[in-house]
């Protein structure tokens, strides 16, 4: 049994330069055979000020450590506690609290982050 592999494609870029001056919308309509108006939804970041901008974000950075350290279990405050709903500074834990803080966690990394849109850029 005999089985060839047609070539996908005739386009071979052998230069980054003249890659890069191809607007990435052709790319997209050439590699996936999408016609150009239905390349431009597909695309998320047309320039690479915009990816550098993007990389430069370090809100959700900040927000997840400063929240991993306030929602420590024990830490600051455990809930439930050993002996009450609520302990503040008891430096221990449980599973039942491990899972609860989890849950704190989630929420308030999903409202910094989906909702209030923290955006701290450096540099």
């Amino acid at each position: 049994m005999n089985a060839t592999v047609a070539p996908s494609s005739n386009l071979r870029f052998s230069h980054h330069s003249f890659v890069s001056s191809i607007p990435i919308v052709n790319i997209i309509s050439v590699s996936l055979n999408l016609p150009s108006e239905a390349a431009k939804g597909i695309v998320l970041c047309h320039s690479e000020r915009e990816i550098d901008r993007r990389m430069s974000d370090w809100g959700p950075v900040f927000v997840a450590v400063v929240l991993f350290i306030l929602i420590t279990p024990g830490l600051l405050f455990q809930v439930p506690g050993r002996h009450r709903f609520i302990e503040f500074g008891n430096f221990h834990t449980s599973g039942v609290s491990i899972l609860v803080h989890t849950i704190i966690y989630f929420a308030l990394i999903c409202i910094f982050l989906l909702a209030v849109r923290v955006h701290v850029h450096l540099g």
